[in-house]
């Protein structure tokens, strides 16, 4: 059994504040066609960050990738699905996700991206957990360095639930 910390790890302002300005940032050095989210996790990230994008012609799409099931670790296996619906070859994609963990999701999709002929990809993660890295993996652009804790909220789900909070919460084992 698992219950929420005491408090948020990162409040609501706190994320809006670092989204603008990680917008800022890719709006300044990355010129890009495609936003390739993935679901679900950074669809709240996601929405967040292009509304303070100044660029309204970029596409914006979604792809499902996931390793976890009802648990709080990774099974170890990533599935994607929808990557083969988007036209990439010749395309500056910008990837987001929500959190870089082990590195291997966000390794395994620069590679597809890379295979299906994408000329430049730039990463944008929500969060950042060094300490689980397991693949020499590092994202062009890091909302929040967080510790090795379990986090739910703006987008993020324990077992599906969660993902509405506006904050960012640890789950604390009971």
């Amino acid at each position: 059994m698992y219950k929420m910390s005491a408090k948020p790890m990162i409040t609501a302002a706190k994320i809006q504040d670092r989204v603008q300005e990680i917008a800022t940032e890719i709006n300044r050095t990355f010129d890009f066609d495609i936003i390739l989210s993935t679901l679900t996790g950074a669809f709240m990230f996601t929405t967040d960050l292009v509304r303070f994008m100044a660029n309204a012609k970029h596409r914006i799409t979604f792809i499902k990738a996931t390793s976890y099931g009802s648990g709080t670790e990774s099974s170890g296996v990533l599935k994607v699905s929808g990557i083969d619906d988007i036209d990439i070859k010749g395309k500056r994609i910008l990837l987001v996700d929500d959190i870089l963990d082990t590195g291997k999701t966000m390794s395994t999709l620069t590679h597809m991206l890379k295979e299906a002929g994408a000329v430049d990809i730039r990463t944008c993660v929500l969060m950042n957990k060094e300490a689980r890295r397991t693949v020499d993996f590092h994202a062009d652009y890091v909302g929040f360095e967080i510790e090795n804790q379990f986090v739910v909220g703006y987008g993020l789900d324990y077992d599906q639930d969660y993902r509405t909070l506006p904050d960012i919460w640890t789950l604390e084992e009971t």
